[in-house]
């Protein structure tokens, strides 16, 4: 009876380093990926609220006047400036809404936190 017990104790040490071990793995493989993940957030928190208080509309054609003349300079082509410009512009508005939503979500979660409000 006693080399059984000694034998399910040896399984579940086993079984237990197994999973500490897994769990190391997962963390160190995961932390990288959400601390990326977190920046862009909050670079995409910082744009919408830098576009917010400067005027979206404004900030937008700023912001995609600056991405086209970045374009230019890499060496597109000028054929279809009004195409490259439109579509700049179109990627920064998304940019800034999307960085609204997740201002929204991240504060709808503080406030799920930090007072219970289950919305």
């Amino acid at each position: 009876m006693a080399l059984l017990g000694r034998m399910i104790w040896f399984i579940v040490r086993m079984i237990l380093k197994l999973i500490g071990r897994l769990l190391q793995l997962l963390f160190s493989l995961l932390i990288p990926v959400l601390s990326v993940l977190l920046r862009w957030s909050f670079r995409l928190m910082s744009l919408s609220l830098t576009a917010t208080v400067h005027g979206p509309r404004q900030f937008t054609e700023r912001l995609a006047s600056e991405w086209t003349q970045r374009l230019l300079e890499l060496g597109v082509s000028h054929d279809h400036l009004d195409q490259l410009y439109t579509l700049c512009r179109f990627l920064a508005a998304s940019m800034i809404v999307l960085g609204w939503v997740v201002a929204a979500l991240f504060t709808v979660a503080i406030l799920r936190v930090v007072f219970g409000i289950f919305i």
